[in-house]
Formats: structure tokens, C-alpha cells, sequence
């Protein structure tokens, strides 16, 4: 009976494991990066958390990285936080996306989301990584939930 626990509880790890990736798939059907786990597929005391619905924040991450690189200072200003719209003015922020189109023209690149990963999600509170092709722009950013809709929270 105790090897049947282990296989189930192995069996549970594995099952939650592949869903999160299915949720990090990019448009093209490449799996991302699956999010950091510090268990081991031993035995388990709790039981098995169901895996978290991350398409919403998906969506609103991909919005935020289109607005931001077309750019559309706009919506990608409606996509931060309350707090970060507390500590930067509309102004400031078409600044820097004005900034970031310029610097993508002077290059000849057109930047747009290749990457996504969805670290971790407590609550209202997730942790993202994205990219759009070059390293140095990557981005390890923090996203709140306010009124329903996930919104940047780096600033």
C-alpha cells in the first residue's frame, strides 16, 4: 500500500509539473521555462495544490510588451500599477517607450514577445519573466492583480 501513495504522489507531482508548462507554451507551441519547483517527487504530506489558471496574466503580460515596443504609450501606461502610476507620471513613461522606439529604429529591429514564463502566482501577486529576442532586454517583473486585471508592478 505505501509503494501505491508514492506512485500516486509522484503521479500527482508529474501531472501538476506538465500542466504548468502547458501553461508557459509560446505562440509556436515551444514550451518556456517551467517554473522553479523545490520539491522532490518523494513522498508527499500535503496534498497536491491545483495548477493555477495563468492565462489572464499571460495575456495582459503579451499586451503590456506589445503597447510598450510599438509603441503604444497609451495602453501600455493603462497596463501598470496603480503605484507605479503613483511614482511616474504618463509623461515619464512615454519618455521611456519613446526612448525604446527609438533605440529599436536606430537598430532595424522590431521588438516583439519570444519569451514568457510565469514563476510564480500567490494571490494577486505574480512574478514573470519575458523576453523579446535580446538578452539585455529581458525582464524579471512583478505584476498585481487590481480590479480583476493584471497590471506591471516594476517601476
Amino acid at each position: 500500500m505505501r509503494t501505491t501513495h508514492i506512485t500516486r504522489a509522484g503521479l500527482s507531482v508529474l501531472v501538476a509539473l506538465a500542466a504548468l508548462t502547458a501553461c508557459t507554451q509560446e505562440p509556436g507551441g515551444t514550451p518556456g521555462a517551467a517554473p522553479s519547483s523545490s520539491r522532490s517527487a518523494g513522498p508527499s504530506t500535503s496534498s497536491p495544490t491545483a495548477p493555477v489558471d495563468t492565462a489572464a496574466l499571460e495575456s495582459s503580460v503579451r499586451a503590456y510588451v506589445t503597447a510598450y515596443y510599438q509603441p503604444d504609450t497609451d495602453a501600455a501606461y493603462a497596463l501598470i500599477s496603480k503605484r507605479c502610476r503613483k511614482d511616474m507620471s504618463e509623461a515619464q513613461f512615454e519618455a521611456l517607450v519613446d526612448r525604446a522606439a527609438q533605440t529599436a529604429e536606430q537598430l532595424g529591429k522590431t521588438y516583439t514577445l519570444k519569451r514568457l514564463s510565469v514563476d510564480s502566482v500567490h494571490g494577486n501577486d505574480a512574478r514573470v519573466t519575458y523576453g523579446v529576442g535580446e538578452p539585455e532586454y529581458d525582464e524579471r517583473s512583478s505584476w498585481v492583480r487590481e480590479g480583476g486585471e493584471w497590471h506591471n508592478n516594476l517601476c
